[in-house]
């Protein structure tokens, strides 16, 4: 859900703003900041000519609690080049808001400053990926549609959920939207029809959000901000508390305040064990691990709720945990912003075995985005949920399909574009455009090679060898019941696709086969008439842009070894210079001067003929990649 959301509901302290005035002066705009007035704060902000260390890490802030990550990142790198010496809740702050706008390079560096290990979270996330139970596939619901939607729970063979479509109510000084509503719904493929009001005397002029029924749908829970302010740490808040109804004939009334409630703190997002003994909720109170955790109390047969229980560190940590969910077999889920999370809030789920929780784990990508991802409800007969998610800048709805998590392969086969052959020994990397990782795999005698892979995610398969031009292929893979995907990646050696190049018997290898270059006696410098032939290399190497060359300069047998090998050496250099001046990148260039040590004839300096010293004097092109 949107950082704005975040601040609103999961941090949890509802402030009721008090028509703040707009100040050009820094002192208002930081006033209006300690005040959470956070959108007039930005206004002030940015009508500032200069901002000090202070107000810039503000801005930043402020950006972040409004939703708005893009500027957020560029504030908080604004504030880190004031002051470096930022806290580390603040590098918590920035690396989230740098996930939201996908920069995940910038976010792993600051996670890593962070945690004090190396945080790596897209490759991480691919890695544990494979091991998950579920896959989910997500459809969005009334995307078009200008409201906030999320929070869905089942009522009947409807569903039940919180939205700000209710124009009638006053506008949250927050955002500028009307308070939120309960709704009831019909789902018909991806849009909600037959919406209406939540009957009975639920809804009021404060926010209620996230119901919740038990077993024989007689009873309901449900949160509302408190209408009464409390001051907490120097600002007057309205928590959130948990509310229950019930249901007499066809209305639901007798709304009261659960006792587990509290003024000074936020008790929020009921869930109901599968039995209807037992309900879960999110609180900051006092004793937590930090942030929210996740509790559960007793529902006693009057109707009371007793013995609130922290769930524990298999659960909870020093972040939010919030939003969570029992399904049908006991197990539970709810969401949290941890670090490992691919941004904001994230789907975790833990295990029920023998009675107890075991430690959560993340859903995976296939569940959550970079932004809020929250509110799931599952029901695992018939494969079927829904989830909330702020992934396209709004709160929305998400209908969830859920399918085993099982293995997908690429299998793929290497052979030669003109003669149809398998080639054996081609290096296969394959790219996922999503993570950044990289894998490699030599294909086998018969050309073949086989990768893991995930569904719904894109992929650059590449071949190369030596003495081939490299074959390359982008695939994506989607959820299908077939879980193969069979590929060829044709390779065409440079022999069979230039003139110019020539397999050379003597030494086994690949070469650009050009005229002699001629140089001045004793001399390195590039003629005029080896500029031409060089030319011709040019063109070859633009023509395959990933071709790598070794220049090799080679003397006769006349003079001393040491003399010989020093010339060859300057003209193989100088050689390699002018390819480099006609735009060649120097990395795809290596030069070696081999003086007499490679001859091609068995002639010595006393018994070989004009001709044969003239065959040793040679440069070669040798194809390296």
């Amino acid at each position: 859900m949107t950082m704005r959301t975040y601040t609103l509901f999961f941090i949890l302290l509802t402030v009721f703003q008090a028509g703040f005035s707009q100040s050009k002066s820094l002192k208002e705009a930081n006033k209006l900041f300690a005040n959470q007035a956070y959108a007039e704060a930005i206004a002030a902000y940015e009508d500032e000519e200069t901002l000090d260390s202070t107000a810039l890490l503000n801005l930043a802030n402020a950006y972040y609690y409004t939703a708005d990550a893009e500027n957020a990142t560029a504030a908080f790198a604004k504030a880190w080049s004031s002051n470096p010496n930022q806290s580390l809740s603040t590098y918590f702050k920035y690396a989230d808001a740098a996930k939201r706008t996908n920069n995940y390079d910038k976010a792993n560096e600051l996670l890593s400053i962070y945690t004090g290990e190396t945080i790596s979270i897209l490759q991480d996330a691919e890695a544990t990926g494979k091991d998950l139970p579920q896959y989910f596939v997500a459809q969005p619901l009334d995307v078009s549609s200008a409201y906030d939607d999320f929070g869905a729970t089942y009522f009947d063979r409807q569903i039940v959920f919180a939205s700000n479509r209710n124009t009638e109510r006053p506008n949250y000084a927050w955002d500028g939207k009307p308070f939120l509503d309960l709704y009831y719904a019909t789902v018909s493929g991806s849009t909600l029809t037959d919406v209406g009001l939540f009957p009975g005397s639920i809804n009021t002029d404060t926010h209620e959000s996230n119901a919740v029924f038990s077993p024989d749908g007689k009873r309901m829970f449900f949160t509302r901000t408190s209408p009464q302010l409390t001051r907490i740490e120097k600002n007057k808040v309205g928590v959130l508390q948990i509310y229950s109804a019930t249901l007499i004939g066809t209305k639901w009334s007798d709304v009261k305040l659960l006792e587990i409630n509290n003024s000074k703190y936020s008790v929020t997002h009921p869930a109901i064990s599968p039995d209807g003994e037992l309900l879960y909720f999110s609180s900051d109170m006092p004793g937590g691990f930090g942030g929210f955790d996740i509790y559960k109390a007793q529902i006693n047969p009057d109707g009371s709720i007793t013995n609130a229980e922290n769930l524990g560190a298999q659960i909870n940590s020093d972040k939010l945990e919030q939003f969570p969910f029992i399904a049908q077999n006991g197990d539970l889920y709810f969401a949290s912003n941890r670090v490992e999370g691919l941004g904001g809030l994230d789907i975790y789920r833990s295990v029920l075995e023998d009675g107890n929780f075991q430690k959560a784990f993340n859903l995976g990508a296939s569940l959550n985005s970079n932004a809020d991802d929250f509110s799931i409800i599952l029901n695992e007969k018939e494969g079927k949920g829904f989830v909330s998610s702020n992934r396209t800048g709004k709160d929305k709805l998400y209908a969830l399909t859920i399918y085993p998590n099982i293995d997908y392969l690429v299998l793929g086969n290497v052979d030669d574009k003109k003669t149809s052959r398998p080639i054996e020994g081609a290096e296969v990397t394959m790219f996922n455009a999503e993570t950044g990782s990289v894998l490699k795999a030599v294909s086998a005698k018969d050309g073949s090679f086989k990768f893991e892979v995930s569904p719904n995610s894109s992929y650059n398969f590449k071949a190369s060898k030596e003495g081939y031009a490299p074959a390359e292929k982008d695939l994506s893979i989607e959820y299908s019941p077939s879980t193969k995907t069979v590929i060829q990646l044709e390779m065409l050696a440079y022999k069979d696709s230039d003139s110019l190049i020539v397999y050379n018997e003597r030494n086994n290898t690949t070469q650009v086969n050009l005229e002699k270059i001629y140089f001045d006696f004793d001399k390195a410098s590039i003629r005029n008439d080896a500029a031409l032939i060089l030319n011709k290399l040019v063109a070859v190497m633009r023509k395959y842009p990933t071709m790598k060359i070794e220049v090799a300069a080679h003397t006769d047998s006349k003079g001393s070894d040491s003399y010989n090998l020093e010339l060859s050496e300057r003209r193989a250099q100088a050689t390699k210079a002018y390819l480099i001046s006609q735009g060649i990148s120097e990395s795809r260039l290596t030069a070696k001067g081999y003086g007499e040590t490679d001859l091609i004839n068995d002639c010595n300096s006393i018994n070989c003929s004009d001709a044969q010293q003239d065959a040793n004097r040679r440069s070669e092109f040798t194809i390296i990649n």
